[in-house]
C-alpha cells in the first residue's frame, strides 16, 4: 500500500495546487490489495455468454497490453483542472477496489495495473496522452471530459480500444457515438428534466404558481447538455426563463450573480463547477437573492460546507444525483463503504468515490467477458464490451442498457438530495475520516425517480448536439 499512497499523495497535492507542470506523464500504479471481502456482483447480459469453468483457460493476448502477468488499463484524467477534485477521488476509489481484485487473483490470473495520464481537462492534451497511451493500454478505464472525451472518438473505434467517459453526454446513448463508450448511471438532460419537475411540483404545492427560473451553465459542454434538457422542462411545464447566463472559465462571474439577483428567479439551475457556483450564488445572496438553487450532480461539493455558504447551502440548495452518494442507504453500499475505509481511512468521504467503483465495475465486467471468451486482445476486449446489453450496480446507481436504439438505451433514473451542514460538522468538516466511519454528508429527499416528462421525453439523439459529434 506504500507506494499507492505516496503516488495519490503527489497527485492530490499537484491537482489543488493546479500545477500540471509538476506530474509525471504517467503515473504506473501496481496494486498489492486491502483485506478481500465480498463486493456485489454485478448483473449483467451478453449476446452470449460461455460455460463458467473452475479453472483458469487460455487466453490469447498481444503480449504488450496484456502479458502473461499484468493487464494494463489507460486513464485519461482531469487531474489539474477544474474537476480536478473530484477526478482525484474518483481514481482513488478505482485504485482501492482493483487491489482488492489483485488481492484475490486478478483477471485470468494476471495482475491490473493502471497508466495515468493528466490531461489537465484540456481537449489537446487529452488527444495527445490518449496517442501516447494507446499502445500500451488494452482499454481506457477513465476519460474525464465531454469534449475531450468526444475528440477521441474516432481513435477508439480504429484502434480497437474501449473508454468509461466521466461525463454524462446525452449523446453517449447514440449506437454510433458510443458504440466504444461504456457510461455510467443517467445523463445531464436528464437530471435537469427531473429535478426541475419535482421542484416544480414542490414549489406549486407549497406556493399555488409555478416558479420562475434562471439558467446558468458552461456553454458547449456538459452545461449545454443541462441546459437544454432544463428548457425543455421549462417548456413543457409552463416556466418562466427570466435568466440565462454563460459561465466562461476564467472570465468575471459577478455579473452573472448580479443577473439572477435582479431576475426575480425563484429557482437558479446550474451546471458548471463547485467554483463558480460558490462565486456566482456569493455574488447573488451578497446582492439580495432570495430564491433557491438547484444544481447539477458534478457543480456540487460536499466541501463546499465548510465554506462561510454552507449553512445558506443547507438550507436553499437542491443537488441531482446520478448515483448514491457514499452511505446512502441501498442495497451493495455497505461492502463498497468497508473497502474504501480499509483502503483509506484516513481520506475523505467524497462523494466522488462511488462513481470510481462504477468505473471499476464497468472495467471489471468486461474483462471478465473477454476472457471467459478466451480474448484478452484489445479486439477481444472490444467485442466483450460491445456484445454488453445490460449493467446493474446493486443499487448504487440506475442500471444501464447498453442497446442499438437512442431513445430505449437512456438511463432516465436521478435522485435529489440536499446538503446537511449538521451532518459536515458532526463529522468533523473536513477532517472526517473514511476510518472513523464518516459518510457523504447529504440529505435524501428523492430516491432514484424518473419524472412523467423525462419517461415521455424520446429526442431520438441528443438532447444538446456536442461540436463535432
Amino acid at each position: 500500500m506504500k507506494r499507492m499512497f505516496a503516488i495519490l499523495t503527489v497527485v492530490a497535492l499537484a491537482a489543488a495546487a493546479c500545477t500540471p507542470s509538476s506530474l509525471p506523464t504517467f503515473v504506473t500504479t501496481t496494486t498489492q490489495a486491502p483485506a478481500a471481502s465480498t463486493l456485489p456482483t454485478p448483473t449483467t447480459t451478453t449476446t452470449t455468454r460461455p460455460t463458467p469453468t473452475t479453472t483458469i483457460p487460455p487466453v490469447k493476448t498481444d503480449g504488450v497490453t496484456v502479458t502473461d502477468d499484468t493487464i494494463y488499463l489507460g486513464v485519461l484524467a482531469d487531474l489539474t483542472g477544474p474537476f480536478s477534485g473530484m477526478v482525484v477521488d474518483v481514481l482513488d476509489a478505482q485504485l482501492a477496489f482493483w487491489e482488492r481484485t489483485n488481492e484475490a487473483g486478478g483477471i485470468a490470473g494476471r495482475q491490473v495495473e493502471l497508466l495515468i495520464a493528466n490531461t489537465g481537462y484540456d481537449v489537446a492534451t487529452h488527444v495527445a496522452k490518449y496517442q501516447e497511451l494507446r499502445d500500451q493500454v488494452v482499454m481506457f478505464a477513465h476519460s474525464t471530459g465531454s469534449q475531450q472525451t468526444l475528440a477521441i472518438v474516432p481513435n477508439l473505434a480504429e484502434d480497437h480500444r474501449v473508454a468509461i467517459p466521466v461525463t454524462w453526454y446525452s449523446g453517449w446513448s447514440d449506437p454510433t457515438l458510443g458504440a466504444n463508450l461504456l457510461e455510467t448511471g443517467s445523463n445531464y438532460c436528464m437530471e435537469a428534466i427531473n429535478t426541475i419537475s419535482w421542484y416544480t411540483d414542490d414549489f406549486e404545492s407549497r406556493f399555488g404558481r409555478s416558479p420562475r427560473l434562471a439558467l446558468v451553465g458552461f456553454p458547449g459542454d456538459y452545461g449545454g447538455d443541462s441546459l437544454a434538457g432544463a428548457t425543455y422542462a421549462a417548456s413543457q411545464l409552463g416556466l418562466d426563463i427570466v435568466y440565462q447566463g454563460t459561465v466562461i472559465p476564467g472570465e468575471d462571474l459577478l455579473p452573472i450573480g448580479a443577473g439572477i439577483a435582479a431576475s426575480g428567479a425563484d429557482l437558479v439551475w446550474m451546471a458548471a463547477d463547485p467554483l463558480s457556483l460558490v462565486t456566482v450564488m456569493g455574488s447573488a445572496v451578497q446582492l439580495g437573492y432570495q430564491g433557491q438553487w438547484a444544481v447539477s450532480m458534478v457543480t456540487f461539493s460536499d466541501r463546499l460546507l465548510n465554506t462561510a455558504l454552507g449553512g445558506y447551502m443547507a438550507e436553499n440548495l437542491y443537488m441531482s444525483t446520478l448515483m448514491a452518494p457514499l452511505g446512502a442507504p441501498v442495497e451493495g453500499m455497505d461492502e463498497v463503504v468497508a473497502v474504501l475505509a480499509d483502503a483509506y481511512p484516513d481520506r475523505y468521504p467524497a462523494a466522488g468515490l462511488v462513481e470510481g467503483y462504477l468505473e471499476y465495475v464497468v472495467a471489471r465486467t468486461v474483462l471478465e467477458r473477454a476472457a471467459e471468451r478466451g480474448d484478452l486482445t484489445p479486439e477481444g476486449v472490444e467485442l466483450a464490451a460491445r456484445d454488453l446489453k445490460t449493467l446493474s450496480y446493486a443499487g448504487l446507481s440506475p442500471a444501464n442498457d447498453f442497446g442499438d436504439d437512442f431513445d430505449s438505451s437512456i438511463a432516465r433514473a436521478t435522485g435529489v438530495f440536499k446538503p446537511d451542514k449538521a451532518a459536515f460538522d458532526a463529522q468533523g468538516g473536513l477532517a472526517a475520516t473514511l476510518g472513523t466511519g464518516a459518510l457523504s454528508p447529504l440529505i435524501e429527499l428523492k430516491d432514484f425517480f424518473v419524472s412523467d416528462l423525462a419517461a415521455a421525453y424520446n429526442p431520438g439523439g441528443p438532447c444538446y448536439v456536442l461540436p463535432g459529434s
